[in-house]
């Protein structure tokens, strides 16, 4: 299993909750980002990052909670969350925190 810069296994993560507003709509979540006041929507998966990602975690400790919820396999959940990832860190999504 690996994970690709900016971060790896190890990089402790969480939501940036500072910039973007965020509300629930059934299993999806649509957000505000208060910079420059654009939406985004998430499907329920990337609901579920998000909601893990409400506390300060590992990349690590997400995908295992990831795996727990989705029956796919580690290689791809891994990939998954990795794209996911690098897209919250280039709009500012998440802070990287070690």
């Amino acid at each position: 299993m690996s994970v690709s810069a900016p971060f790896n296994l190890n990089t402790i993560i969480q939501r940036n909750e500072n910039n973007f507003l965020a509300n629930s709509l059934g299993d999806e979540t649509v957000m505000m980002d208060m910079d420059n006041g654009e939406y985004l929507g998430i499907n329920s998966v990337g609901t579920d990052i998000w909601n893990l990602l409400q506390e300060p975690i590992s990349v690590q400790e997400l995908i295992k909670k990831m795996l727990d919820i989705y029956e796919v396999s580690e290689e791809e959940c891994t990939a998954e969350i990795n794209a996911f990832l690098s897209r919250m860190i280039k709009q500012n999504m998440l802070v990287v925190l070690k």
